[in-house]
C-alpha cells in the first residue's frame, strides 16, 4: 500500500536541492552516526533514515536530534508504544469496528492523504483516544520504512463522533499528539487538514489546537460545513465514494490497511528493539523537558 519507487524519493530530494550523490552522502553520514551511538539498541533502516532527512529538510544535526528523540520516546510514552504490536494487542480490531482511519494508496504532489470517518455510530461511544492514536502511529511506523514522508493531508468527518470523545481530547493529550509526537519527534509536514461536520461541542478542541500549534500550521486547518465542499479539494477519482467521489470506498481502503498491518507482523516484533538504554547514553538529552519526559507533559508553556 505504501511502497513507492526510488525515483519518487529522488524527486522529493530535488525539492530540497539535493542530488542523488548528495543524498547518498547524507544517508551514509547518519548511518555512521547511528552506529556510534551506544545507547541505541537497534540501527534504523535505510528508508527510515532517508525519511528523517526528508522530514528535516536534509539538515544533518536536526535529523540526528529527531532520531535520538524517536528512540527515546518509545521508552517513555507507554500508552502509545507499549502495546503497538498487533500480534499481541487488539487495537487494530477495536478501531476498525468503530471507525475508518485509512490512507489512500495514491500520492497527491508527494502528499499522503488520510481519511477518518465513524463506521458504526452505535459503537462510537467506545472510541478511545489512545487506542486511535496507537493505530495512527502504527501506520506511520510502516510508512517511515516504505513510504516517502514529504507531506500529509487529512480529511476528518466528525459526523457521529460523540461529545464523550471530544472530552477525552484534553490539552495534555493534544500536546502529546501535536507537539511531542508530531513536531518534536517526527516533524511531520501537515499540508492540509479538512474537518467536516464539526459539532458545536467540537469548537473547544479547535481552540485548544490553536493555543498549541504554530499559527502557520493552524492556517492549514479548514473547517468545512459538509461533504459537498470537500469535493472541490480532491480529484473525483481519488475521493472515496463515502465523501461523494468516485474513488475507492473507505471499506475497501480499510481492508487494505488491515492487510498492511498483517503483512508487517514481523516488523512489529522487531519494533520493540528501537529503544534506548539510558545507562549507555553518552550525554544527557538536552531537550528532555521540552519533550515532557520528566514533566509528565504538564509543562506546556503554551502562549
Amino acid at each position: 500500500m505504501f511502497k513507492i519507487e526510488e525515483t519518487i524519493i529522488e524527486n522529493v530530494a530535488k525539492t530540497f536541492v539535493k542530488g542523488k550523490e548528495s543524498t547518498e552522502d547524507d544517508i551514509r553520514t547518519i548511518q555512521k552516526w547511528i552506529s556510534e551511538q551506544p545507547h541505541f539498541l537497534q540501527p534504523l533502516e535505510r528508508r527510515s533514515i532517508t525519511n528523517f532527512l526528508v522530514l528535516n529538510k536534509f539538515t544533518i544535526e536536526r535529523t540526528k536530534e529527531k532520531i535520538d528523540n524517536y528512540y527515546t520516546i518509545r521508552t517513555k510514552l507507554d500508552e502509545v508504544y507499549k502495546e503497538m504490536n498487533p500480534r499481541f494487542s487488539s487495537y487494530v480490531e477495536e478501531v476498525n469496528q468503530i471507525a475508518y482511519f485509512v490512507a489512500h494508496p495514491e500520492l497527491i504532489d508527494f502528499n499522503r492523504v488520510f481519511f477518518f470517518k465513524i463506521r458504526n455510530p452505535d459503537l462510537a461511544e467506545k472510541l478511545d483516544n489512545y487506542v486511535l492514536l496507537r493505530y495512527v502511529m502504527a501506520c506511520q511506523e510502516i510508512r517511515m520504512r516504505e513510504d516517502v514522508m514529504y507531506g500529509e493531508i487529512y480529511v476528518v468527518d466528525c459526523e457521529h463522533v460523540p461529545s464523550s470523545f471530544f472530552l477525552k481530547l484534553t490539552p495534555t493529550f493534544v500536546y502529546k499528539c501535536l507537539i511531542t509526537i508530531y513536531q518534536q519527534i517526527y516533524s511531520f509536514r501537515l499540508n492540509a487538514l479538512y474537518v467536516i461536520n464539526l459539532p458545536v461541542f467540537g469548537q473547544t478542541l479547535i481552540k485548544i489546537i490553536k493555543m498549541v500549534i504554530r499559527p502557520k500550521l493552524f492556517e492549514r486547518m479548514h473547517i468545512l460545513p459538509d461533504d459537498t465542499t470537500i469535493k472541490e479539494k480532491f480529484p473525483e477519482d481519488l475521493l472515496p465514494v463515502d465523501f461523494g467521489g468516485k474513488g475507492i470506498s473507505l471499506e475497501k481502503l480499510q481492508e487494505m490497511m488491515v492487510a498492511e498491518y498483517q503483512q508487517h507482523l514481523s516488523f512489529f516484533d522487531d519494533l520493540e528493539k528501537f529503544k534506548v538504554d539510558e545507562n549507555l547514553r553518552p550525554a544527557k538529552l538536552e531537550n528532555d523537558e521540552m519533550l515532557g519526559f520528566y514533566g509528565n507533559f504538564k509543562k506546556m508553556n503554551v502562549v
